[in-house]
């Protein structure tokens, strides 16, 4: 009997420590509202105010929604030259998403030249990875409406709601507990 207690109380915690939080990650629909588009002529700057407003980590993903339009993922001469979109894989397909998977610069530019002159482009920064509401302290300001948020619970409240099934599951083992 002790025995199959000590092996329940060794799956316990690894169950616990398997569910140690690795820190929450982000959906981001590119532009808000207005999605993926030739930006108008007085908003050319639509996407670096756009990116300018979110704090990028490591695991998040961003959405491009389109129509009748391609995103491109290119480098940093790309970006600024609207002429590297032939070196990147072009996405039509209206619903494009990326895994922003290191740090770094990202750079994304219509497949249109002309688009891409116009402001239809894109470079975020993604930093390291975020670390829960539980580890980093005051929680930061509300995510954007478009954000998709994981919540992710603490690992002393998993630990907490293990013990309380041991001992509401288990009660012959209670005089073994102590």
């Amino acid at each position: 009997m002790a025995s199959s207690l000590g092996s329940y109380i060794i799956v316990t915690i690894i169950i616990a420590t398997i569910n140690v939080p690795a820190g929450a990650s982000n959906q981001y629909k590119v532009g808000d509202a207005e999605g993926w588009q030739l930006p108008n002529e007085n908003n050319a700057d639509l996407y670096k105010i756009w990116a300018s407003k979110i704090t990028f980590h490591v695991g998040d993903s961003i959405v491009f929604k389109y129509k009748n339009d391609s995103v491109v993922k290119v480098d940093k001469r790309g970006y600024y030259h609207c002429n590297e979109t032939s070196r990147g894989s072009m996405y039509k397909d209206g619903n494009t998403v990326f895994l922003l998977d290191k740090t770094g610069f990202y750079y994304f530019v219509s497949g249109d030249f002309d688009h891409c002159r116009k402001g239809q482009r894109l470079m975020i920064e993604v930093k390291g990875q975020q670390l829960p509401p539980s580890m980093a302290g005051p929680s930061p300001s509300p995510l954007p409406s478009t954000a998709v948020s994981w919540i992710i619970p603490s690992f002393r409240i998993l630990v907490a709601l293990e013990a309380f099934m041991i001992v509401a599951c288990c009660p012959l083992y209670g005089p073994y507990l102590t």
